[in-house]
């Protein structure tokens, strides 16, 4: 997976103030919008749970608003963090790390919490219909696809659920794996028409 900080943006909270939203992207694809006191929060867990010496350094706080050139430093800073962070798997796969992405992105995209229906595609084109919560994460979605299919929920680990786009020569291009720290559905309702969300092997075979 690559995380990036391509840009910011100037948001206003529920009490009208201004603040500077920065957008997280995962291999190119929007994924959320948090404030620098999100991420910092962010370090602060981690710190917590895996100690100082195991982190990068993370941006330090500012007295006095940022001009335009310290903006920038500072979203380069970010990414660069949240870059070092990933590249750690005992990090990137923890609780506190793909929660707070989970979180992230149900608060940028203000979805409330209910129950919908969600098409799930097979490479063959066949459609899965489940219902799933929206703020549902993917490893509980895929456990429905799986026991819609009756497959065994031993072998359900042997499937991963994926962002993929379909090309108007008709072609299809595999985003990404869709992971715990997001919500498919979301995650789909973010992105363009004509992505789907697929159901396929995630393992090679030998």
């Amino acid at each position: 997976m690559h995380f990036s900080i391509p840009d910011t943006q100037e948001l206003k909270d529920k009490g009208g103030s201004l603040f500077v939203g920065y957008n997280i992207h995962i291999n190119g694809v929007f994924h959320c919008t948090v404030r620098y006191r999100q991420l910092h929060n962010l370090h602060e867990q981690l710190k917590k749970e895996y100690g100082g010496d195991n982190l990068p350094l993370f941006p330090p706080k500012k007295l006095f608003p940022l001009s335009a050139s310290q903006l920038e430093a500072r979203r380069i800073l970010l990414e660069k963090y949240i870059q070092s962070v990933c590249q750690d798997p005992q990090l990137a796969n923890s609780d506190v790390f793909n929660g707070f992405l989970l979180s992230a992105q149900q608060e940028t995209s203000c979805e409330v919490n209910e129950n919908v229906p969600l098409n799930v595609y097979l490479m063959n084109g066949t459609i899965v219909s489940v219902h799933v919560s929206t703020t549902e994460k993917s490893d509980e979605v895929l456990e429905k696809v799986c026991l819609h299919l009756g497959l065994p929920k031993e072998h359900t680990c042997y499937f991963s659920l994926f962002l993929i786009k379909r090309e108007e020569d008709g072609d299809i291009t595999i985003l990404r794996k869709l992971h715990e720290f997001e919500s498919p559905y979301i995650s789909q309702k973010t992105i363009k028409d004509g992505h789907r969300i697929v159901l396929r092997k995630s393992y090679w075979d030998n």
